[in-house]
């Protein structure tokens, strides 16, 4: 994340301007400013009981504490609200908030931004955009079919929802010309509409909170007896000029946990709030720094004491097949050797790290993806070596095992494309062998609902 700085009014000299650049990056203070923020969202999450609290990734996890977190997470990127790029991805569908939106009447969603920015991009624009396009397509597939006599269409609402304090009328409209082709892509995609119809009765609608909105004044509604399932869109990180701000004991820094690779030196969200009280009790930069290195380095420990030969019962916990297919997604604990052999015919491992013994097995690939942002354009250049390699034990009915670190990523993203190349929506393979290539059949794309 970068910081800007505005000096020229005030005559300030140059070194103390890069004394606060320097504050604005130091852990201490990232952390510091992520509780203060994650504290808000606490309060947020406590007013609001009876709707899930979900992360926006990346950043989002950091900012809610996994006891009131959803397991599940979402992603809503925000370079598809930027001005003039406003998309609605079918890639970043996130199908799978249906079901929880259906079950609990509504979420809400956590993200952050940086200076110059009240609302992130991600919830001032994609979130909107992507719960009118649903709406209207809702309302587009049920003009076609019988009409459902339990809704009423005269108040199903269609329209685009944006905050006038943001966004303004000439881009609001803009946004608005391109529902109708974002509307009819998602219908033309394949995706189970009858399915996605049924389970949301009402429409969607976005909310805004953020820490400057006057909410504890007036109370809040009853959002189950609201004529929509809202979205909360939650934003942790303050607005603050220049984005940082003095606070006793540290520099806060307005959305602190972006772009954590550049900061958090290994740290992940998971064990900042797993040892959050250890590492916050310290009340100065560098023995905060030493204590997550420390952790860091028990994790590492205790996780390498997990893959020792007695430890390494390949239980269910460290994989798990996707329906019903002959592949499997795993975390790195369920490719040790030689246990491994026993369950897979083949491996497919997404890490840099390897088991030094498989790699002598021709039925073993490692595809060495670095976590993180840094490793995206490995990722796709793998793919390709992936869905060449996986060709033929597929047409031999083997067993096959996608890993990575926490089996969370980037094992689900390779996986995710084999489903894509040779298998149908259902899960069931989707493919013929035309000289002795598996081609896959797509000529009728299928996108169904759990």
């Amino acid at each position: 994340m970068s910081v800007s700085f505005d000096n020229s009014i005030l005559d300030v000299p140059d070194n103390i301007i890069e004394q606060v650049r320097k504050d604005s990056k130091n852990i201490y203070n990232r952390l510091k400013s992520i509780s203060e923020d994650a504290n808000f969202v606490s309060d947020i999450s406590d007013l609001i009981p009876y709707l899930p609290v979900i992360a926006n990734e990346r950043c989002g996890t950091w900012y809610v504490d996994p006891e009131k977190l959803c397991p599940q997470t979402v992603y809503f990127k925000s370079t598809d609200g930027h001005t003039g790029k406003w998309a609605f991805n079918l890639r970043r569908l996130n199908a799978h908030l249906f079901n929880i939106i259906a079950k609990h009447g509504g979420c809400m969603i956590v993200d952050s931004t940086r200076s110059g920015k009240r609302i992130p991009d991600s919830q001032s624009k994609t979130i909107p955009i992507w719960c009118c396009t649903i709406n209207n397509a809702i309302k587009k597939f049920r003009d076609s079919v019988t009409s459902d006599e339990d809704i009423s269409e005269s108040v199903w609402d269609t329209e685009f929802h944006s905050l006038p304090s943001l966004i303004s009328r000439s881009e609001h409209d803009q946004i608005v010309s391109l529902i109708p082709r974002f509307t009819q892509n998602l219908l033309n995609s394949g995706f189970d509409m009858r399915s996605l119809s049924n389970k949301l009765r009402k429409p969607l609608r976005p909310l805004w909170f953020t820490p400057s909105s006057n909410i504890f004044v007036h109370g809040l509604p009853d959002y189950t007896k609201m004529s929509f399932h809202p979205l909360i869109c939650v934003c942790a990180s303050q607005m603050v000029k220049s984005g940082v701000e003095r606070r006793k004991g540290f520099l806060y820094v307005q959305g602190s946990a972006d772009d954590h690779e550049m900061w958090a030196r290994g740290l992940t969200s998971a064990l900042f709030w797993k040892y959050h009280k250890e590492i916050l009790n310290e009340s100065n930069p560098v023995e905060c720094e030493r204590t997550v290195l420390d952790v860091i380095q028990r994790e590492k420990n205790a996780n390498s004491e997990l893959l020792k030969p007695n430890h390494s019962d390949l239980s269910n916990d460290s994989f798990i097949f996707i329906g019903n297919t002959n592949i499997a997604i795993g975390n790195y604990k369920s490719a040790f050797p030689p246990e491994c052999w026993k369950n897979f015919d083949c491996i497919i491992n997404c890490t840099p790290e390897t088991y030094i013994s498989n790699e002598a097995s021709p039925n073993y690939l490692q595809l060495p993806i670095p976590e993180g942002k840094k490793g995206q354009n490995v990722f796709y250049s793998s793919i390709s070596i992936a869905l060449e390699f996986i060709r033929g034990p597929l047409e031999e009915k083997k067993k096959i095992l996608i890993h990575c670190k926490q089996g969370i990523d980037r094992s689900c993203g390779i996986a995710l494309a084999v489903l894509v190349k040779y298998f149908d929506g259902k899960g069931m393979e989707s493919t013929i062998k035309v000289s002795g290539r598996l081609i896959p059949n797509l000529s009728k794309p299928s996108i169904t609902l759990p």
